[in-house]
């Protein structure tokens, strides 16, 4: 195996890759890209593994055995592995055991015919026993208890019980992290949503007024805290960390087309043994009570970032060189051209400002220096009390060195339930010379601060909203003033400045067809503004646009198609109207999809493979026109390098393969 990219997951249950994460597992497998999977808990539940056949109630006529369903679990996580990296459920698996520095031992398993692929299983029991505490990752974060219990699987390799602490936890991860030195380091969501739960959204799985598991959430902050660990311990080493929603997913336009969903399924069928495979163990070939009923919870339809990393981060500096920004072990970092159109990267140049999420809001300054806002994780507590602000870091002149970061605050800072719930920052300067900082609030809504033109900032401002998806777009129109686009649950909406002398309000008849996730929009060379989003169900995208500059918004969005895929779309508005608007975005094979607009209806999406970049990419893709106008489109592979494709001549349909920046 000789991949660039190296992958680590940290799921709670084994299963929740496959609901949450995918397509991602299956795409990185596909390409060869060393995979390990880290699954904190046996996933005992109540120890009750209903096997369809049987007669009765799905529960209460199955004798209760935590270490037969852990194992069953085991052996369907395996199968679906094994069939997404070899196309084969029954390939043959090796057992060994990894002592970890905490003292427990844990089991792991590696493909023989795919050793590169891993499941690593430490067996903390997920629920109470008569020695043990309720909902064992939760109160172990929580400090509600000194330590939690392993499970000893049926037939496992480990033959006694061991007991995790809170620190010990934190040091297991971050002593795997150190063995298997990801590019790639995925995590579920540590900052869930606040909804209200009602009859049209219960209770269900959620934990309290959060819309995730408990357990989802305490596996992500100790990912997020091993991280920090991993991060001051290794030397020359680079890797993004990504997080994804979880239960979130059902409540939301869901974003996958039927190509994925049904990809999604297949592996979440195989995982269940829904078709009464029989593996030969006597304690199950799988989760049977996922059966094959997957999508009637609303997971599977969507994959689901938590922090979708702005696509705005490709940008042209005063002199004209291609300059780009990205999260990099936790910090800043910065890629610029040796010269206006050359090709040629110097970089990356880290900027620190960490725990930062993924993704970065850029823009220049009416001097021509450089200002980066992004969303720190300043706290990771152990109870409610997190703490999570917007930072910026600007240039003292332009060309120069970069001042201190700066902290910005959140809207809801000081209160203890709603902090951590702020959104990725997203900026445009106005024509009066004004900076607007937009941040999606824990309400869902959105706010703003302001930068006036000398350097002082103005409080946060409440601009309403509600039930606003992640992932917001601003855009300075022709006329100097700020738009501001975001999807609802059941809409895209768009705030707008009257004159520049008011504040941003909502457009009150301003209402598209709703959006599966983040909003993008661009000033075209016309003047006229344009939003582009996925359509839900679908993946395909839909494009609307303004009748003239600064007019109404009389057409509805209109489909212009697509490759499928999930996440934000890039959009860059070429020097020309001959030369186009280019959009990218990620495609179902975890390809860069691309094409012009508005350009001919029939014209094809092309796509550029990521193979060499680790089999996919992270975050979004960025685009825009270099200084030759051609255009051109950058990405973070799974190797955590920058990668930059560009036309081959301007206008060109085609683009060059891939050039890879350290």
């Amino acid at each position: 195996m000789n991949s660039p990219a190296s992958v680590l997951q940290i799921m709670a249950h084994p299963d929740d890759d496959l609901y949450f994460v995918n397509p991602a597992v299956v795409q990185g497998l596909n390409a060869g890209t060393p995979t390990t999977t880290v699954y904190l808990t046996s996933g005992d539940s109540d120890g009750r593994n209903h096997r369809p056949w049987q007669s009765g109630p799905a529960t209460e006529e199955v004798t209760e055995n935590r270490a037969d369903y852990a194992k069953a679990r085991q052996n369907g996580i395996k199968a679906a592995y094994a069939a997404m990296a070899l196309g084969d459920r029954t390939a043959e698996w090796k057992d060994t055991t990894l002592t970890t520095v905490a003292g427990p031992v844990a089991e792991i398993y590696s493909l023989a015919d795919a050793p590169w692929v891993k499941l690593i299983f430490l067996n903390i029991r997920q629920h109470g026993t008569p020695e043990g505490p309720p909902r064992s990752l939760h109160v172990l974060w929580r400090e509600e208890t000194e330590r939690v219990p392993t499970l000893v699987v049926s037939g496992g390799v480990v033959h006694e019980q061991n007991w995790y602490n809170r620190a010990g936890l934190v040091e297991t991860l971050a002593q795997i992290m150190g063995i298997v030195r990801p590019t790639v380091i995925r995590t579920m969501d540590p900052d869930p949503d606040r909804l209200v739960h009602n009859e049209r959204f219960p209770q269900r799985h959620d934990y309290g007024d959060l819309s995730d598991h408990c357990d989802h959430t305490a596996a992500a902050l100790f990912s997020w805290l091993a991280v920090a660990r991993h991060q001051a311990t290794v030397e020359k080493q680079t890797f993004v960390v990504e997080a994804f929603r979880g239960y979130y997913n059902e409540r939301w336009p869901h974003n996958l087309g039927v190509r994925s969903v049904s990809q999604k399924e297949l592996f979440l069928n195989l995982y269940a043994a829904a078709d009464g495979y029989d593996c030969g163990d006597p304690a199950g070939s799988g989760d049977y009570s996922v059966g094959l009923g997957a999508r009637l919870t609303g997971w599977v339809q969507s994959t689901a970032p938590r922090h979708p990393a702005g696509v705005n981060w490709l940008l042209t500096d005063p002199t004209g060189r291609l300059t780009a920004f990205a999260v990099v072990n936790q910090q800043a970092a910065v890629w610029m051209e040796a010269q206006p159109g050359s090709g040629q990267w110097r970089g990356p140049f880290f900027l620190g400002g960490g725990p930062l999420a993924p993704g970065l809001a850029v823009c220049l300054t009416p001097d021509g220096r450089w200002q980066i806002f992004a969303e720190r994780m300043s706290l990771l507590a152990v109870d409610d009390a997190q703490r999570r602000e917007i930072v910026l870091l600007e240039q003292a002149e332009p060309g120069g060195a970069f001042r201190s970061w700066t902290p910005l605050g959140n809207p809801s800072a000081g209160s203890r339930t709603r902090d951590r719930h702020l959104g990725a920052p997203v900026v445009a300067r106005d024509g009066a010379g004004r900076l607007h900082l937009f941040v999606r609030n824990a309400g869902q809504g959105l706010h703003t601060r302001i930068q006036m033109p000398d350097g002082t900032w103005s409080g946060w401002t409440d601009l309403r909203g509600h039930e606003l998806q992640e992932g917001l777009a601003a855009v300075t129109a022709a006329n100097g003033h700020v738009d501001v686009f975001g999807a609802s649950r059941g809409a895209v909406f768009r705030w707008a400045h009257k004159s520049l002398n008011e504040p941003l309000t909502r457009a009150p008849r301003f209402r598209l067809a709703p959006s599966a996730g983040p909003v993008a929009a661009v000033l075209q060379p016309s003047g006229q503004v344009m939003t582009v989003y996925r359509e839900p169900d679908t993946g395909h995208l839909l494009m609307a646009q303004e009748d003239d500059p600064g007019g109404r918004w009389a057409q509805p969005a209109e489909s212009v198609g697509g490759r499928g895929g999930y996440g934000a779309v890039a959009l860059a508005a070429g020097p020309s109207p001959e030369a186009g608007t280019l959009v990218a975005c990620r495609s179902n094979l975890g390809a860069v999809a691309y094409r012009f607009l508005p350009g001919d209806p029939d014209q094809p999406w092309q796509e550029l493979p990521t193979t060499s970049l680790g089999g996919t990419f992270t975050g979004a893709p960025a685009a825009a026109f270099d200084a030759q106008g051609r255009a051109t489109i950058a990405v973070i592979g799974a190797d955590a390098k920058l990668a930059v494709a560009r036309q081959t001549v301007p206008e060109a349909a085609e683009f060059g393969a891939w050039t890879i920046v350290g």
